[in-house]
């Protein structure tokens, strides 16, 4: 019985915790989270307490693949010595943040107005742009899409609202090597900052493209 323990406790002194591999995976996901992350929480799976490593005195841990701390990642544990062995954990980072939601179904093209949005807390790791926490971000902002009522709202969703509408008399600024003129032009388009439309001069009536401004001028580069 004296020698069945002493084995069994020599075999014990040569496998490396799993509570020890999982707690060296955690602490290197906490560390790479943004400093005073909130509404965070871990999921770490593995290591299977049935599979056994040998003891390490130098572990490694990275990522492996994509390094943005939130969403599905995979962890890499490496042990450098006394033996090499390596053993890979999936891991999820979810993100609870106050986000801002469709309050009902949108159609493509709507401006957005205070009472079609609402706020509530969700898991934002998993949204395909960046969430948008203030309603005051969005109000006034034009849907590129139609949404479903409940769906988040990200900023790859939402475009500027037309400061520039067809018919209307826009200041039109031609500038080059260090001189502006301006002149005065019909807009035949309707346009936001940052977009190129066309409009009529009418000093020349030539019909040229230039580039909205965000206070409803268009520009042309000479």
């Amino acid at each position: 019985m004296l020698m069945m323990m002493s084995t069994a406790a020599h075999a014990q002194i040569g496998v490396e915790s799993p509570d020890a591999i999982r707690n060296a995976a955690l602490s290197f996901v906490r560390a790479h989270l943004p400093a005073q992350s909130s509404g965070l929480h871990i999921h770490l799976d593995g290591p299977a307490s049935g599979i056994h490593f040998p003891r390490c005195t130098k572990l490694k841990v990275s990522y492996f693949g994509y390094s943005n701390p939130y969403g599905n990642q995979t962890i890499k544990v490496l042990c450098q010595a006394p033996s090499n062995w390596q053993i890979y954990l999936p891991v999820q980072v979810q993100v609870d943040q106050a986000v801002v939601i469709a309050a009902r179904p949108l159609t493509a093209g709507s401006v957005i107005q205070a009472g079609d949005l609402a706020v509530v807390r969700r898991n934002t790791s998993g949204l395909s742009g960046s969430a948008i926490r203030s309603p005051q971000a969005v109000i006034g902002k034009v849907l590129r899409f139609g949404t479903l009522a409940g769906q988040p709202i990200t900023t790859g969703m939402l475009n500027a609202p037309d400061v520039v509408h067809a018919g209307e008399q826009v200041t039109l600024y031609a500038e080059g090597d260090g001189i502006r003129i301006a002149t005065i032009a019909d807009a035949i388009e309707n346009g936001r900052p940052g977009q190129n439309i066309m409009v009529r001069n009418l000093q020349s009536g030539r019909i040229i493209r230039g580039t909205v401004t965000a206070q409803g001028h268009v520009v042309v580069n000479f």
